[in-house]
């Protein structure tokens, strides 16, 4: 069914505009905040510098070769259309497109972007542990153009822009340290980003990537400040958008509470007094998690139909698009309630307190399988995307995969991996996902799983594992390795270390050779 036509106001407050809602244009600050219990941002002031933010009349304009001209169409209709996974693509279909016709060092980024993704498209399983600007001449040429044009200015949110684009960039090589770097930098610069475009546009985006630091980082330092992307729980959730934008912000806080509290788990500080700090905190973001599932709770699930390209190419309907919303704030609340609960317990054994919980993140999952048409069940190689600079599904199965030691359920997760997962979405590559998942459920429960993820030899341990079977979290080396089978064969994997607790209550890590086994 077509939208209902409205007269759109441009001259409504900052908070509104970014909310996407009709402002009644109140002043000093408008009703529609006030009576929402928003902070009503106030209104645009056209800037004396900085970026201006035009619609050109024709697009790529002063392009000075066929292979940049390529590159650029190709962005339009197939990069830019896929990046945002199932979020709103608007800031890589509008936004970025615009800003590439008057600005050299966003044009440049773009070039490169679209050349490594064709690339990584084109290479397929092969290219999903990330390819490489050094194998790539025309998108090595132009991300050093972006730097050189950048070294000129001054312009913070210019900076900003092409700050989300390299991390693009980094994403699609693997690169972990320089993404984390490039994120950590842009949201410092967000404290000094006045300009309303950036708040309204590039907010959100860092918002999202906040998260991904916590997951990746291997020290504090890699850790951002939260501050910049920091803001209050509403007093109600008007579309799925105010919903997303309040779990980006509350999940990315319970991540720092559990990325601090590693010493108390598996480090010097077991069984130590935790900081005050940081339960303080552990109580306040659990709190406001609470308060954002009685705002979802209230929200009008009508409003939460986000149609993506990506849902368009398979033609996924309105029944999928629904569930898929609702699905991954669900499961994005319940684990991270759960994992925020027990972050400074020593023992795996608290993960067993929460299995409703998990049940309850694994419920929306299958609801999802369940819609999803035959059509678009074809194997992970064979999909378009094979790349999103999102995080989809596969990171929180992987945790309930991993963490929910009931094995029915376990199995459940590691199957959806693949039905629900893009081969690569930002850092996480799925294959090594679902390697990794698989080989922590064999381990636990001392099995072997066949290429469909199902138990091929007696289990030692149906029921609950004991502690000293557990494993605590896993250690990648940084690129994927080749070894010879014992048929002669060569086989992709990843050398990984697999950190548990032995009989004495010593950390120990035990390491394998992890190969990639293609489903049945």
């Amino acid at each position: 069914m077509p939208r209902k036509g409205s007269r759109k106001v441009r001259t409504g407050c900052l908070t509104c505009k970014a909310r996407k809602v009709k402002c009644d244009e109140g002043k000093p600050h408008c009703n529609r905040c006030i009576t929402t219990g928003r902070a009503c941002s106030g209104y645009a002031t056209k800037p004396s510098s900085g970026l201006l933010w035009n619609r050109p009349r024709q697009l790529f304009q002063s392009i000075d070769s066929a292979s940049e001209g390529r590159a650029l169409h190709f962005f339009c209709e197939k990069t830019a259309q896929f990046l945002s996974g199932a979020t709103d693509p608007y800031f890589w279909t509008h936004l970025v497109m615009q800003f590439s016709n008057f600005e050299p060092a966003v044009r440049h980024s773009v070039i490169a972007i679209s050349s490594l993704y064709e690339q990584f498209q084109a290479e397929g399983e092969k290219s999903h542990s990330g390819v490489q600007l050094r194998d790539n001449s025309l998108a090595l040429q132009h991300y050093n153009a972006a730097i050189r044009e950048l070294k000129t200015t001054n312009n913070q949110p210019l900076v900003l822009l092409v700050c989300i684009l390299f991390v693009c960039i980094e994403f699609l090589q693997s690169n972990k340290e320089a993404a984390i770097q490039h994120c950590r930098h842009g949201i410092a610069l967000l404290d000094n980003a006045n300009y309303s475009w950036a708040k309204e546009h590039l907010l959100p985006v860092f918002r999202r990537l906040s998260s991904f630091p916590f997951f990746f980082g291997a020290r504090s330092i890699d850790y951002p400040d939260l501050v910049s992307v920091d803001t209050p729980l509403p007093t109600s959730f008007d579309d799925y958008t105010d919903a997303a934008s309040a779990m980006d912000c509350l999940q990315s806080r319970a991540l720092r509470v559990i990325r601090c509290a590693d010493s108390y788990r598996i480090g010097n500080l077991r069984y130590k007094p935790v900081s005050s700090d940081l339960l303080e905190e552990q109580k306040v973001v659990v709190n406001l998690l609470d308060e954002w599932q009685v705002l979802f709770k209230g929200l009008d699930t009508r409003s939460m139909l986000p149609t993506t390209p990506t849902t368009e190419l398979y033609n996924l309907g309105i029944d999928f698009i629904k569930a898929m919303s609702r699905a991954i704030l669900l499961v994005r609340y319940e684990l991270s309630r759960i994992v925020l609960a027990i972050a400074f317990e020593a023992s795996e054994m608290g993960y067993d307190q929460y299995l409703s919980g998990f049940q309850r993140a694994l419920d929306p999952c299958l609801l999802v399988d369940s819609v999803l048409p035959a059509g678009s069940r074809m194997p992970t190689t064979k999909r378009e995307p094979q790349f999103i600079f999102e995080t989809g599904f596969i990171a929180w199965l992987h945790l309930i995969a991993t963490k929910c030691r009931v094995l029915s359920m376990r199995l459940e997760a590691l199957r959806l991996i693949r039905v629900l997962g893009v081969p690569r979405e930002n850092l996480w590559e799925l294959d090594q996902i679902y390697a990794l998942a698989r080989r922590v459920i064999e381990i636990e429960h001392g099995v072997i799983l066949n290429d469909a993820g199902q138990p091929a030899t007696p289990v030692q341990y149906p029921g609950l594992p004991p502690d000293e079977r557990r494993v605590r979290f896993t250690i990648m080396e940084p690129s994927s390795s080749i070894c010879v089978d014992l048929n002669g064969k060569e086989a992709r994997g990843w050398t990984a270390g697999f950190v548990m607790r032995d009989k004495q209550d010593a950390i120990v890590t035990r390491k394998e050779f992890i190969p990639v086994r293609r489903p049945v």
